[in-house]
C-alpha cells in the first residue's frame, strides 16, 4: 500500500528531529573530550593557594609555614625573601604546611610566599606575608626596688653580683606588711609562686625574701631581698663569698657560732682577698679598719675577725676561717721532688717514688749477714722508713741500698728511704705512670732472715727472698 502524503511529512519531521538531537549530542560530548583533555594536559596549571602564616611578629627562627590548597596542585613550591634576596626555596611540598629546619635571621623584615604545581606547570603565586623574628628576650633583672610607702620612702641597693637587695627602714617599721614598688626587665615576678605587682603586693620583710624574676624566654633569676631597721639591734653578716676567685667561692655561716667558713681552690694566694659580704648592721670593721663589700683586701692567712655594728650600737664578731683545699693528685703526677707512687684513702698522703732508680745495682747492705730484727721486718704500707733506719743504724753501715736512700738528697727533699715489702709492691703497680724501671728485682727495705731480704721482680711482679749480698735495682720513695 502506498503511504499517504500526510504520512510521509510525519516520517520527514521525525527523521529531522532524530538527526539534530543526535548532532547535539556529539556536540556536547565532543565538547567534554575537549574540556578532560585541557584540565589533563601539561599545560594545565594550578589554583592560586592563599599564605596564612607566619605574619607579624613571631619569636621562632625555624617558623611552620601554612597555606591553603590550590585546585590542581600536586605539590607546592615556597620561597623566603630579604628584601629582594632570597633566603630559602623549598619545592615538592605535599602537605598544606612546612617547618624551616635552617634558622632565619632576626629582627629584619621577612616575606614568603607559595605556589601550587603539578607535572609541567606551575600556578601562580600567593599573595606575599610579611613577617619579623622577634626572640623572646632573656632579660630578667629587677632594676629598682623601693619602699615608697613609707616617708620618707626607702629605695633599695641592689648588688646584680650577688643577686641581694638591701633596705634599710627606720626604726619601729612594721615589717610584717611593707610594699614594694619595683621594676624589672623580666616578664613577671613572683615569690613563692604568687605573683607580684609593683606598688600592690603586700608581704612579710621580717625575715630575707626571695623574688623570682622569669623573663619572656621563661628562665629565671632570684632575688634576696634583706630588710633592715635603722637603729635597730640587728647585727648579722648574712652572705659572705670572694666574688674575684674563678669560680667564685660562697662561705658557709655558722650564725650559732658567728663563724664563717670557706674553701678556696688549691693554689689560691690568701694574702690578699676581697671579701663580698651583705649585713643587717649597720658597719662592719676589721681591727678598727672599716670593710667595704667588693673593695677591702685582707690577708687570710690566718682567721680573720669581723665586727659588726648595729644601728643601735651594739656589737657582733664573726670569725672568718679560710681553708686552701687539697692538691688534686693523680698516680704519676711530678710531685715534691718525685712522682706519686700510692694515694692513701685521704686523697691528701701517699708514696712519692724517686724519678730514676738511685745505682745500676747493689746489695740490701754491707752488713749482709747480721740479723736485724723486728725494727727491720715491717712489710706494711708505712713502715719502710723505720725498715731502713734499722739498717742504716748498724755499726759499720756505709753503703747499700737502705744506705743509699736514707742519705738521697733530690728536688730539695732529703727524707727518703728504701721502700718496704708492700710499699715496693705500690711502685710496681704504679710503675708504668711512673716509668723507669727495668726488667730485675728491686730491694725492699724489709728483712726476711739474718742474710736474706725480700726483693719484687719488675716486671713480673713477684715477690721472693734473696742473700742481702745480692746486687738488686734501688727506688728511693718518701712519704707525703
Amino acid at each position: 500500500m502506498r503511504p499517504t502524503r500526510k504520512r510521509t511529512r510525519a516520517l520527514g519531521a521525525l527523521t529531522a528531529t532524530l538527526v539534530l538531537a543526535l548532532l547535539a549530542a556529539l556536540l556536547l560530548a565532543g565538547a567534554a573530550l575537549a574540556a578532560g583533555h585541557a584540565g589533563s594536559g601539561k599545560g594545565a596549571k594550578p589554583g592560586r593557594p592563599t599564605a596564612k602564616a607566619p605574619q607579624g611578629t613571631i619569636a621562632t627562627t625555624t617558623p611552620s609555614f601554612t597555606w591553603s590548597k590550590a585546585r590542581g596542585a600536586a605539590s607546592y613550591e615556597l620561597r623566603v625573601y630579604q628584601g629582594k634576596n632570597l633566603l630559602l626555596a623549598k619545592t615538592g611540598i605535599r602537605q598544606l604546611t612546612w617547618t624551616s629546619s635552617l634558622a632565619l635571621p632576626i629582627n629584619v623584615d621577612l616575606t614568603w610566599k607559595v605556589r601550587g604545581r603539578r607535572a609541567g606547570s606551575a600556578g601562580a603565586w600567593s599573595k606575599s606575608l610579611a613577617f619579623t623574628i622577634v626572640p623572646l628576650s632573656p632579660e630578667k633583672a629587677i632594676t629598682a626596688f623601693s619602699f615608697q610607702g613609707l616617708a620618707p620612702p626607702v629605695t633599695g641597693v641592689i648588688n646584680e653580683t650577688l643577686h641581694t637587695i638591701a633596705l634599710t627602714v627606720p626604726y619601729g617599721t612594721n615589717l610584717t606588711a611593707l610594699v614594694a614598688t619595683f621594676t624589672t626587665t623580666g616578664a613577671s615576678v613572683a615569690i613563692a609562686g604568687t605573683p607580684q605587682v609593683s606598688g600592690t603586693t603586700i608581704n612579710n620583710f621580717t625575715n630575707p625574701v626571695t623574688y623570682t624574676v622569669t623573663a619572656a624566654d621563661s628562665t629565671t633569676q632570684a632575688y634576696t631581698v634583706t630588710v633592715a631597721s635603722a637603729g635597730s639591734p640587728a647585727k648579722a653578716i648574712t652572705a659572705f663569698s670572694f666574688q674575684g676567685l674563678a669560680p667564685p667561692v660562697v662561705g658557709a655561716i655558722n650564725e650559732a657560732a658567728h663563724t664563717v667558713a670557706l674553701t678556696v681552690p688549691y693554689g689560691t694566694s690568701l694574702a690578699a682577698l676581697v671579701a663580698t659580704f651583705t649585713t643587717t648592721g649597720a658597719s662592719v670593721t676589721i681591727a678598727g679598719t672599716p670593710q667595704v663589700s667588693g673593695v677591702t683586701a685582707n690577708s687570710f692567712t690566718n682567721p680573720v675577725t669581723y665586727t659588726v655594728a648595729a644601728g643601735d650600737g651594739t656589737t657582733q664578731a664573726y670569725t672568718v676561717a679560710v681553708t686552701v683545699a687539697a692538691p688534686m693528685l693523680a698516680i704519676g703526677d711530678p710531685y715534691q721532688g718525685g712522682k706519686i707512687a700510692y694515694i692513701d684513702g685521704t686523697g691528701e698522703h701517699g708514696l712519692i717514688a724517686a724519678s730514676a732508680d738511685q745505682l745500676a745495682g747493689m746489695a740490701f747492705s754491707n752488713i749482709a749477714g747480721t740479723l736485724i730484727g723486728p725494727a727491720a721486718q715491717g712489710t706494711a704500707i708505712g713502715t719502710g722508713l723505720a725498715n731502713t733506719a734499722a739498717i742504716v743504724g748498724q755499726a759499720g753501715c756505709t753503703s747499700g741500698a737502705a744506705y743509699v736512700c736514707y742519705n738521697l738528697t733530690e728536688g730539695g727533699y732529703s727524707d727518703w728511704y728504701l721502700p718496704s715489702k708492700d710499699e715496693l709492691n705500690q711502685l710496681y703497680l704504679s710503675r708504668v705512670a711512673i716509668g723507669g724501671f727495668e726488667g730485675a728485682g728491686y730491694w725492699s727495705s724489709s728483712e726476711v732472715a739474718a742474710g736474706e731480704g725480700w726483693e719484687q721482680a719488675f716486671p713480673a711482679g713477684n715477690p721472693f727472698t734473696n742473700s742481702k749480698s745480692s746486687a738488686g735495682k734501688v727506688r728511693a720513695v718518701r712519704a707525703f
